[in-house]
């Protein structure tokens, strides 16, 4: 079909009215002359954090830092909270920052401790890019090992090593490492596992090992699990129901006798999902000895797979 010449004037003048950003999207390269912005590449961080019984974690941190851009950087660079520095580098320069950190602890002296180390890194006030390769060693006090506790994970070297344990990571944004550990003469190690995994609808079995590697015996243990009581059923005398403000969760709890240095104890008990229970964490083991907290087990994550 032919078109009229006014037709085709108003064609014309649709196509010229178009936004930019609509004629962007035709494909035509970008302006090759214009300049890219600065950019600089944190290379490595590495050192070293202590864990100390009954006071606050130290650090001993490097960054490497190069400028792979061909103009000159000027910023500020520091771990959340802590003193930042500024940094200035030519074009293809590079440096090595020992930088702060921001750290919390809690806890008693011989009993179980939290602690935390924010390695949150920040670029001119703004989440910093990822860093391509990080190693830092982990000391722990001697009667403190195994941990807990660490997250995210960190690596298990050896009890005989000066650095027992080993954070590693590539190309991440780092973020808040959080550990718990205890010195004390009862140093115990909970480990909880679910099956099956996913969870459908039915009985499933949830198994808690405890491990004493402290060098004392223990007292008397209550070990405790809280569920959501809209997610899974109990019965027996192990459950209680236990009913909030927003919520009722699904409490069991055992008594378990002493625990010798070097001794495991395995229990096993079953719920009911009432659904198919997926995209949700299952909160830790706790463990009571003398009215005090003392240890804790790892969450399990129940993914969905349908």
């Amino acid at each position: 079909m032919r078109l009229s010449t006014a037709s085709l004037i108003l064609a014309t003048a649709a196509v010229f009215s178009l936004p930019l950003s609509a004629l962007a999207d035709t494909g035509e390269a970008p302006d090759q002359d214009a300049i890219p912005e600065p950019l600089i590449t944190l290379t490595e961080l590495t050192g070293i954090i202590h864990l100390n019984n009954g006071d606050a974690p130290e650090t001993e941190l490097s960054l490497q830092v190069s400028n792979d851009s061909d103009e000159a950087f000027d910023g500020v660079l520091g771990f959340a909270g802590a003193p930042a520095q500024v940094i200035s580098l030519a074009a293809g320069e590079e440096t090595t920052l020992t930088l702060e950190t921001t750290h919390r602890h809690a806890g008693k002296t011989d009993q179980l401790q939290k602690a935390e180390v924010d390695l949150t890194l920040l670029l001119n006030d703004q989440p910093a890019p990822a860093i391509s390769s990080v190693d830092i060693d982990i000391q722990i006090p001697p009667a403190a090992f195994p941990l807990v506790r660490s997250e995210p994970p960190a690596m298990e070297k050896s009890a005989d090593d000066e650095t027992q344990y080993e954070y590693f990571a590539r190309s991440q944004q780092l973020q808040p490492l959080k550990f718990t550990y205890n010195p004390g003469p009862v140093n115990l190690q909970v480990r909880k596992t679910v099956y099956p995994i996913p969870v459908e609808t039915g009985p499933v079995e949830i198994s808690i090992e405890i491990t004493n590697h402290g060098s004392k015996a223990t007292s008397q243990l209550t070990l405790r699990d809280t569920l959501e009581d809209s997610d899974f059923a109990g019965s027996g005398d192990h459950f209680t129901r236990f009913v909030g403000e927003e919520t009722t969760d699904l409490v069991w709890e055992v008594t378990l006798p002493s625990l010798e240095p070097g001794e495991s104890r395995r229990i096993n008990y079953t719920v009911d999902a009432r659904y198919a229970v997926g995209d949700k964490q299952l909160p830790a083991t706790t463990v009571i000895m003398n009215d005090e907290l003392t240890g804790l087990s790892n969450k399990v994550w129940l993914p969905k797979w349908h």
